[in-house]
């Protein structure tokens, strides 16, 4: 299946590369009025969001931690940076947030078994999952990627496989998708 292409299995849909992509951070930000160029923002904004289930004390405190290892900010300034940033940081959370599925088809997404894995022998370390997945669903650790938040991947999508240079990401088949969602219908009471 091409990037882009949809096919139609059954009553599942199976879409590559719709939805999946993000668009990076830009790198520099307005402080005081003045455009600022910011060393690591993508990175800053990327750390923040693996908290964003954590209270905004929290996720501010990672964004500080992060923003200052990357930038030098005099403190007398730094209330100003940090404004900039967590306005810039709130406007990626508010659409992660968005993106997340709570159902599918009138199934909660919790029953449904659609997430990838990753194979730690054939994971080289490229992250190229990690920067693909606007849905947070990999983190990097240990020099090999995980998957941390497996109910954040879009049910039917798999955009992620075709990018990882080692296929060390699987996910259930089309059939095994299809033979779940059918019984959870059924258990669910979910009308075609």
């Amino acid at each position: 299946m091409s990037e882009g292409s949809e096919t139609t299995r059954g009553d599942v849909d199976l879409i590559e590369g719709s939805g999946c992509y993000r668009r990076p951070p830009s790198t520099s930000l307005k402080v005081g009025g003045q455009e600022v160029g910011i060393s690591g923002l993508p990175d800053v904004i990327e750390k923040g969001l693996q908290h964003i289930d954590d209270s905004d004390d929290k996720q501010r405190e990672v964004l500080l931690a992060e923003f200052k290892a990357r930038n030098y900010v005099p403190d007398s300034v730094q209330g100003e940076y940090m404004r900039a940033v967590w306005a810039e940081y709130k406007k990626f959370r508010q659409h992660r947030r968005e993106e997340r599925e709570e159902s599918y088809m009138g199934i909660p997404r919790e029953e449904i078994p659609w997430f990838p894995k990753v194979d730690p022998g054939k994971c080289s370390g490229c992250t190229s999952c990690v920067e693909f997945c606007a849905q947070g669903v990999f983190f990097f650790a240990e020099g090999k990627s995980h998957v941390v938040r497996p109910l954040n991947c879009i049910v039917s999508r798999s955009s992620c496989r075709s990018f990882c240079p080692e296929q060390a990401i699987s996910f259930p088949s089309a059939a095994e998708l299809r033979e779940n969602l059918k019984k959870l219908k059924e258990k669910y009471s979910v009308r075609e």
